[in-house]
């Protein structure tokens, strides 16, 4: 199963670099567990669900404009798990700066379905958390 789950993160990540940044969300487990850092602050967020994680999405990303995530190098950690290292790139809607920042992310799988997504600054932290090491 971990090839299919590393050519399904492969296929979200295509699709959120052409900026449809809502592909891959017919995959979530019912009970996801969505967690991210937040840009620009110390806080996190932890949404539980698919209503709480399409909460999170619109409210984030009604703030950016041509949001984009893009994936440099997708990894196969065990059996359940992607780790993904890249970067997100976007204009502030009322602001208009552009930002770039890195991105990591782990994706946790069962039968098929995305049942934790984590989303890190920091990449050893994110390669602790899909059990990698350098």
């Amino acid at each position: 199963m971990s090839r299919e789950n590393v050519e399904t993160v492969r296929r979200t990540y295509a699709e959120w670099e052409r900026g449809n940044m809502w592909a891959g969300v017919d995959l979530f487990e019912p009970g996801i567990v969505f967690e991210s850092f937040m840009p620009d602050s110390s806080d996190r967020v932890v949404a539980h669900g698919h209503d709480e994680v399409e909460a999170f999405m619109r409210e984030f990303l009604g703030q950016w404009r041509d949001y984009t995530i893009i994936g440099n190098e997708v990894r196969e950690a065990g059996n359940d798990k992607v780790f993904v290292a890249g970067h997100q790139t976007a204009t502030g809607r009322h602001s208009g700066v552009a930002v770039e920042d890195v991105l990591f992310s782990v994706w946790t799988f069962r039968g098929g379905k995305i049942i934790h997504l984590l989303f890190e600054r920091d990449r050893q932290t994110a390669l602790e958390a899909a059990r990698l090491s350098e």
